[in-house]
């Protein structure tokens, strides 16, 4: 038997003891995200949507539905199968089919998508395609970046589709005692308290999202985690505002 496979069943089984003898009461359900994954082909494991999903997130395949889906029921958009040809008709509006139909409708409608960054064909020839050509080709992607798409890499798509997701800590199931002082409202997060404060940040995915509020903070530094996932828009948002990513 597969050793984390092992390890998860024993923690669940003691979970659901401790729970049982009143130990630890149960921690309320998540409601888990949406998110669906767009793609013009299945190309065997990488495109699986296994690969995606988890507990905290529920994936769909819109290509198994035959595109026949509604992208307003979905948090989140992945986005696969970006040719060059399919980069061009999304950044300039054409929507000739049912998969460039649905990605630019997500675009349009502020939905967070995410684009994965080895599906994208002109990036494969950052090294050899003449420079002026790969630029032409390249603006049309920085379009869309410029307009909220994510660039992540494959295996950092399912950190990036449960970020943010607060999941609840176990709370003892012992009741509290009759008189309970009554506690004041927590202060607000600190602001810097100088310009050369640094925020630490201990999340792996930084978006325009976490730049903007360092920003809002008065933070011009950022201190981020091992091994990042940070997107091009949250480095131009870094970039514009003067903040340093250390």
């Amino acid at each position: 038997m597969d050793m984390d496979l092992l390890i998860e069943l024993a923690v669940r089984a003691v979970k659901a003891y401790l729970e049982k003898e009143g130990v630890v009461a149960a921690a309320a359900p998540v409601e888990p995200r949406k998110a669906l994954v767009l793609t013009e082909e299945h190309c065997g494991e990488t495109c699986s949507i296994e690969n995606y999903g988890s507990e905290l997130c529920k994936v769909d395949c819109a290509l198994a539905q035959n595109y026949e889906v509604n992208v307003d029921d979905y948090d989140v958009v992945v986005v696969r199968s970006m040719t060059n040809s399919n980069l061009f008709k999304i950044a300039n509006g054409c929507t000739d089919n049912k998969f460039l139909a649905l990605a630019a409708e997500a675009i349009l409608k502020g939905k967070r998508v995410i684009m994965v960054k080895e599906c994208v064909e002109i990036l494969k020839y950052a090294e050899t395609a003449p420079k002026a050509l790969y630029n032409n080709i390249y603006k049309n992607l920085q379009i869309l970046l410029d307009s909220g798409v994510e660039l992540v890499e494959e295996e950092n798509v399912k950190t990036a589709l449960t970020d943010g997701i607060e999941v609840p800590a176990e709370v003892p199931a012992t009741p509290a005692p009759a008189a309970v002082k009554e506690e004041a409202a927590p202060a607000p997060a600190p602001k810097a308290e100088s310009a050369d404060s640094v925020l630490v940040l201990t999340k792996r995915v930084i978006t325009e999202r976490d730049i903007k509020a360092a920003a809002a903070q008065h933070y011009t530094k950022i201190q981020l985690p091992e091994k990042p996932v940070i997107t091009y828009l949250a480095k131009d948002t870094a970039f514009d505002l003067g903040i340093e990513l250390l």
